[in-house]
């Protein structure tokens, strides 16, 4: 009995704490680091560089993150890489994204105005729509791609897709691909490929939702 009469915490400790790891993915920039490490495994630098955040801005982001037990960390020599603890993270990132979207009008206007739309060139197809008959194009960097990638995906990183775009097969209909539905890469590419008569649609989605999802294998470990 004596272990009962002990003083207990109040219940609202409990909620304070479930609020702190809240609180390590309330913040855009650390929104926006998850989405990168949901590819896969990034360096500081690389996540950095691709944020356009100063070296210690991003190193302080990733440690909150870390705490909070969002992302585990792995050392190589000199260099330390992140990546998401799991795909329950990419999950939590993508269900509070779809609520955000669709009671948020705040957030959609954003994202519209992000993309460019409505600009009525770029038909967007649903992944469940595509098929094995098609020609699927990863836009993202080649490290990646190679991270993983949707099945039967070739990789040409939105920079190189000019000088290769001999490569696009010209009687296959095109779908491309990103990092997720707050990414524009996908986007631009299918735009740039409709501008050489080759009839490119952008999926809806990315690495991020499917990682949620669980609905294809990616082979992300």
């Amino acid at each position: 009995m004596d272990a009962w009469n002990r003083q207990l915490p109040e219940r609202s400790t409990v909620f304070e704490v479930f609020a702190e790891a809240v609180k390590a993915i309330a913040n855009g920039r650390r929104l926006e680091l998850m989405e990168l490490m949901a590819q896969g495994e990034h360096s500081v630098e690389e996540l950095a560089r691709l944020t356009g955040m100063a070296m210690t801005t991003t190193s302080a982001h990733l440690q909150t993150l870390n705490r909070a037990g969002l992302v585990s960390k792995r050392r190589e020599r000199t260099t330390i890489n992140y990546k998401l603890s799991g795909d329950d993270v990419a999950q939590l990132y993508t269900a509070a994204k779809r609520v955000a979207l669709s009671r948020y009008p705040r957030l959609r206007d954003a994202l519209d105005d992000y993309m460019g739309r409505p600009d009525g060139g770029v038909p967007v197809i649903a992944p469940a729509e595509v098929t094995s008959s098609m020609y699927i194009i990863d836009v993202r960097p080649l490290d990646e791609y190679q991270e993983g990638h949707f099945p039967g995906a070739v990789s040409v990183p939105l920079d190189q897709l000019i000088d290769r775009i001999d490569e696009i097969p010209k009687d296959k209909e095109i779908a491309v691909y990103c990092r997720g539905e707050l990414c524009r890469l996908a986007t631009e590419a299918a735009a740039l490929l409709r501008d050489y008569e080759i009839e490119a649609m952008a999926m809806a989605e990315g690495i991020v939702e499917w990682r949620a999802d669980k609905k294809v294998d990616l082979g992300i470990a």
